[in-house]
């Protein structure tokens, strides 16, 4: 069984891989796509992508919100920002956790554009220190 996975970001095609399946975070929760899944678009929220490449041999990955198109033989995975968890520096990583809730906690009730950016920040960090952890 084959499945194309590609994941792309604003700076450009962050991972494109044949695998067995992907697992995504869903807004309604995690789900998985496998070869020959129906056909369907749907948003994803910031967190863990587990990609399985058969077996026991899998690769975690932290992304942001975004959107996942998925087709019998293909899930492409838009997203600002992925991060393989072999990729996390854990100090940058807190580094940007902490300057973000600094900056939300510092900010005006009146910003709230600039908070949903900041607590969204937040976020991805929080699963890339996460994913740090369990992903290794």
């Amino acid at each position: 069984m084959a499945l194309e996975l590609v994941v792309v970001t604003p700076e450009g095609e962050a991972l494109s891989e044949t695998v067995e399946q992907v697992v995504l975070p869903g807004e309604a929760g995690e789900f998985g796509v496998l070869e020959s899944h129906e056909r369907f678009l749907t948003p994803l929220s910031p967190g863990p992508m587990q990609i399985v490449r058969g077996g026991a041999n899998r690769e975690w990955a932290a992304i942001s919100s975004g959107f996942a198109e998925v087709d019998g033989a293909h899930v492409v995975v838009l997203v600002d920002r992925c991060r393989r968890a072999s990729e996390i520096d854990h100090a940058e990583t807190e580094a940007r956790r902490v300057e973000a809730a600094d900056a939300l906690a510092a900010l005006p009730e009146d910003e709230e554009h600039a908070g949903e950016r900041l607590r969204l920040a937040g976020v991805v960090a929080t699963a890339e220190l996460e994913l740090d952890v369990v992903g290794r």
